[in-house]
């Protein structure tokens, strides 16, 4: 997520979505070879006049390859899903987390298919995947290993579906894991099938076993989260392991009501953490997607050493209106005069992340260590990105599922297709990070000094093997302390 202005356009979405009604795939007409040109054309128009850094990742070429591609196969009547699944290659082309392919009326992740979902859920390491919960009434053990879905080994089922997944920038993969471990059934069921019942072998206790388990449906998924969502806290927090080392959680870089409830946050730890004579920060940003920009940067201005400049350029692909109809924006209208020509193309030149900043009086001058994985994204990499580029920190986890270099995403349009009626929601902005070339990785993310993954019997057990490890490497001779003997005192 990014800026307030995003999280609009994504509250526009939800309202579509739960504003409309449509029947399921097998009942709607097909769309004819004319319809489904010309939702071809609006598709195309839209990405090549609005998107900041189409190429990024894909030359023009190849993408005007893949077009051409694209269009040779629909040449014939096809359904609204096998129309959405078709043009999903040319959005995973862009290799751009932010950009949504979405159907209008349903939630994302279970676009076509609100019953015959698959029954577990699943947590997913490489390629293999664990157990975690049945979400029905099935009767796998928490702990075992599923070894093949209806006759398809897990790590081919991996290999199919990955690809289709965009929730990544670049070619970083672990959003997509990220993604898998929350809404697994819904990818299996839009991009390989949705059958009534399914055959899983699985390993428990030394051997293997199979069980054939019913289908379920959207709402017994949803109702099974809500029943086990931790008890909610504070988005923001601050802890202190002893007199030497502190724990800061960051959950997101948004608030909700009184933006000064962050403001005021960072301004009253900081000043702990310098009465305190804190040595130690650990910073955790783990499952934070991100927010508004300008949450980064303060947050970095109380961490960095010297001045700094947050980004090089914001970049946007043109200064003319479009061509098409689509939503943007009240205010980006009123204010696109402002668009400037430069060496780089076209860009957005005011925001406070260009200019250079200065640290806070009460900045942190300690040892610093930032938590990632999959989950941070957006805002999260963003910080994270000048965080390492300036050498401030040592980083644990997984690597992100933002890019480094570049972040496409603040202010969004988002054009509706005339005949197919599927939302295409593209990031108007590419936030490009100021001082990041030494970076050998063109489409990574921020790689952890330490990498640290959670084991199944961490997932089952809520072990938090990161942090753990974390505190292992701070305070090398206190191996046994946990997260249980914590002081909060935010």
């Amino acid at each position: 997520m990014k800026t307030f202005v995003q999280i609009a356009a994504c509250c526009l979405l939800t309202l579509v979505a739960h504003a409309q009604t449509h029947k399921t795939s097998q009942e709607e007409p097909l769309l004819t070879v004319q319809q489904l040109t010309e939702d071809f054309t609006r598709f195309r128009t839209a990405l090549e006049q609005v998107h900041p850094e189409m190429y990024r990742y894909t030359p023009k070429r190849t993408y005007d390859s893949l077009f051409s591609a694209t269009a040779g196969k629909l040449n014939q009547p096809m359904s609204r899903k096998a129309f959405f699944v078709t043009m999903n290659p040319l959005v995973a082309a862009l290799h751009c987390g932010h950009t949504k392919w979405l159907v209008s009326g349903r939630d994302e992740h279970y676009p076509f298919h609100q019953d015959r979902l698959f029954p577990i859920k699943l947590y997913f390491v490489g390629d293999k995947a664990w157990v975690v919960a049945n979400y029905g009434s099935g009767t796998i053990p928490a702990g075992a290993e599923v070894v093949s879905v209806n006759g398809q080994p897990i790590a081919s089922v991996i290999r199919q579906l990955l690809p289709w997944m965009t929730f990544a920038d670049g070619n970083t993969i672990n959003g997509k894991y990220a993604d898998l471990n929350e809404f697994f059934s819904g990818f299996y069921a839009t991009y390989i099938g949705a059958p009534a019942s399914f055959d899983i072998v699985y390993k428990s206790n030394g051997g293997e076993k199979i069980v054939t388990l019913p289908a379920i449906s959207e709402k017994t998924i949803k109702d099974a989260q809500q029943s086990h969502k931790p008890a909610p806290q504070k988005p923001f927090r601050l802890t202190f392991t002893d007199n030497q080392t502190a724990i800061m959680t960051i959950e997101r870089f948004w608030g909700m009501g009184k933006a000064e409830d962050y403001k005021t946050f960072l301004k009253e730890s900081f000043q702990q953490l310098k009465e305190k004579q804190v040595q130690n920060l650990v910073l955790d940003l783990r499952n934070n997607e991100g927010g508004e920009e300008a949450y980064g940067v303060l947050l970095y201005s109380y961490l960095a050493q010297k001045p700094f400049r947050y980004y090089d350029h914001i970049s946007i692909r043109q200064k003319e209106k479009f061509s098409f109809s689509a939503w943007t924006p009240k205010f980006y209208g009123m204010l696109r005069h402002l668009i400037k020509k430069t060496d780089e193309g076209y860009v957005w030149p005011y925001h406070t992340g260009v200019k250079e900043q200065k640290p806070q009086r009460d900045a942190f001058h300690g040892k610093l260590y930032v938590l990632l994985n999959g989950s941070s994204f957006s805002v999260t990499t963003e910080f994270a990105a000048r965080t390492h580029a300036d050498g401030r920190a040592t980083f644990i986890g997984q690597e992100t599922g933002g890019g480094y270099k570049v972040n496409s995403s603040g202010v969004f349009t988002i054009v509706q297709l005339p005949h197919s009626k599927l939302d295409l929601g593209i990031p108007m902005f590419g936030f490009h990070m100021a001082g990041v070339d030494r970076y050998p990785h063109d489409d990574r993310g921020i790689i952890p000094d330490h990498t640290v993954v959670p084991t199944i019997d961490d997932i089952i057990s809520g072990h938090d093997r990161v942090m753990h490890y974390t505190l292992q490497l701070v305070q090398p001779k206190s191996a046994g302390v946990s997260t249980a003997n914590l002081s909060t005192t935010k």
